[in-house]
Parts: structure tokens; C-alpha cells; sequence
């Protein structure tokens, strides 16, 4: 049982059937290797140069056609989707990398720390109160393929947006996968389009508690349509909506970087 123990806890399989495991990774390595999704280095999923690419946070929301215009809703994000952040973007979204759930769970945990120094959260002011939630971080809804398909890639967003807000402050952060789209998808739409399109293509499956702070979460912000609609159906449950984050802003025609991004992240 000693022995036993040992093994597992190693996470290698004795004997000949470590041998065979081993033997069985190096030959789907020499078949299809891995490389870092963005600039496509060998034997990493995400290499330390495009991870750095999602290291600074930043306001978005005047790189919006909906969201601009002195509406002070602070939207974040990570990085501008160009170059070989989108090439990240697009292999984890569209589930063809599997390998990249657990590096963008830590870009995600990351921000979520950041953001916690932008966030104004209350402090529990009782042992009881600590299962009360000082933040509720909710998802842009999927649509119906995605959800067939169980690639629910904001839901995962948001819930590494949370950890690594709850670790930051202490405070109890849920996240929870509230809202549905209505109708067909905005995906292809013009601006205007889109934004009447998005008032009316989100509902909520819940209520929110009165006065309570919510984060919505995104994969992409291109127009601000769909975190436009989520605001408005959010603040209709009771939330008390605090602001957005998305991992990657599609920067505005005729530029390649986001307002006050440096030029560096369009080599990545």
C-alpha cells in the first residue's frame, strides 16, 4: 500500500506501465506535436512570451461603438485581439486545443486578481456574513450550439475571473451562468444592428439580490453589443452592475492596438 501511495502520488504509473505511458506520450508528440498556440514554439501549449501578452489590464470601453461616449461603465481587458492573441483566442474557443483550458484558466485567475484592486467590495462584518457574496461574477450567455457542445468557454472565463478575485480580497465571490440567449446570434451584424438586436436577445434563467455587485464576463468585446444587453437585463434582475471584463478588445477600425496599449502586443 506504502508503494502504492508513492506511485500515485508522483502521478507516474509503476513499472512497465509507466514505461508504456511514457513511450505512448513521446510517440503522439512526434506525430502531433505540441506547440504554443500564438507563435506556435515547440513542446508548450502557451509559451511565456504570449502569456505576457495578457498580462497588463486595461479600460476598453472607449474602443467600443457601445460602450464609448463618457457612459462610465469601466470595461477591462487583457489584451487587443490581433496577431497571435487571436490566434489563442480562436484555438480555445473553438475547442480545437484542448491543452489551452488550463493556461487560460490561470490568464483568467490573473485578471480577476487585477481586477480586484478595481473593484469596490464590501467587507464581511461578521463571521456569518462570509457565506454572504461580496460579487457575483456572471458569464455572456452561450448559444445553443456551444452549450450542445458543452464549450462554455466565458462560463470558465468567469469562474477564473472569480477565484482569482476571492483569493485577492477574501471576500466571497460567486459565479454563476445566468443568462440565456434569445433568438439567432448577433455574430455578423453591423453595430447598429447588433445593439437592436441585443436589447431584446438576453434573458436571465434568475433573479440577482438587490444591491448586489456584479462582473460581467466575455471572451471578445468587439462592439459592446452583448455587454450592453447583459448590463441592461442584469440591472432589470436587481444586480447592481460594476462593470466587464473580457480577455481580448477587437481594436477600432484602422488601428491594430487598443487606446493607451503599447505597440509591443501587436508582435506577439
Amino acid at each position: 500500500m506504502g508503494e502504492a501511495k508513492q506511485h500515485v502520488a508522483s502521478g507516474e504509473p509503476p513499472g512497465l506501465a509507466g514505461l508504456a505511458a511514457r513511450t505512448g506520450a513521446d510517440l503522439a508528440d512526434l506525430i502531433l506535436p505540441v506547440g504554443c498556440a500564438g507563435c506556435a514554439e515547440p513542446g508548450v501549449p502557451l509559451c511565456r512570451t504570449c502569456r505576457d501578452c495578457f498580462s497588463a489590464l486595461r479600460r476598453c470601453e472607449e474602443d467600443t461603438v457601445l460602450l464609448a461616449g463618457g457612459t462610465g461603465f469601466p470595461t477591462w481587458t487583457s489584451s487587443s485581439y490581433t496577431g497571435a492573441v487571436r490566434h489563442i483566442v480562436l484555438a480555445w474557443k473553438s475547442g480545437a486545443r484542448a491543452d489551452l483550458a488550463a493556461p487560460v484558466y490561470e490568464l483568467g485567475r490573473h485578471a480577476g486578481r487585477r481586477l480586484a484592486e478595481q473593484l469596490e467590495l464590501g467587507h464581511p462584518t461578521s463571521p456569518g456574513a462570509l457565506a454572504e457574496p461580496q460579487l457575483l461574477v456572471v458569464p455572456a450567455p452561450s448559444g445553443w450550439r456551444r452549450r450542445l457542445a458543452r464549450r462554455l468557454v466565458a462560463a470558465d472565463l468567469a469562474r477564473a475571473v472569480a477565484h482569482g478575485v476571492a483569493e485577492t480580497t477574501g471576500s466571497t465571490v460567486w459565479a454563476a451562468d445566468i443568462l440565456r440567449r434569445s433568438g439567432v446570434s448577433t455574430h455578423g451584424l453591423g453595430a447598429s444592428a447588433r445593439a437592436r438586436s441585443g436589447r431584446r436577445s438576453v434573458r436571465s434563467r434568475s433573479t440577482v439580490p438587490p444591491g448586489l455587485p456584479v462582473l460581467i464576463v466575455d471572451d471578445v468585446v468587439t462592439t459592446g453589443a452583448t455587454i450592453e444587453a447583459c448590463r441592461r437585463r442584469l440591472r432589470s434582475c436587481g444586480g447592481q452592475v460594476a462593470g466587464a471584463y473580457a480577455l481580448a478588445a477587437t481594436p477600432p477600425p484602422g488601428r491594430t492596438t487598443l487606446e493607451g496599449e503599447e505597440a509591443r502586443v501587436t508582435e506577439c
